[in-house]
């Protein structure tokens, strides 16, 4: 398991229910990527931004993180704007 990089410790502290606040950062400290290694910050970043502090929504990112990490970044980075996809954050960046 690795530790969570401060922000997305707050992101989660901030976005989860206190009963699941222990699952969600179990979750992402032991989540491995499709190489079978840690994912870095970023990806770390978009699936708790794309969980929408939904502990099923996360369990199904850190899944897709072992198939397609591209897709959890359509998740974290991207919205529906307009009836577009458009690219609203940059999570390569910290969370504010």
């Amino acid at each position: 398991m690795v530790a969570l990089p401060e922000d997305v410790e707050r992101w989660i502290a901030a976005h989860f229910p206190a009963a699941e606040l222990d699952a969600a950062r179990e979750l992402l400290a032991s989540a491995i990527d499709h190489t079978g290694v840690a994912p870095g910050a970023r990806l770390l970043r978009c699936a708790t931004v794309g969980s929408r502090g939904d502990l099923v929504q996360l369990r199904y990112l850190v899944g897709l993180l072992q198939i397609d990490y591209r897709d959890v970044i359509m998740f974290g980075e991207y919205d529906v704007v307009d009836g577009k996809l458009a690219h609203v954050r940059n999570l390569n960046e910290p969370l504010a």
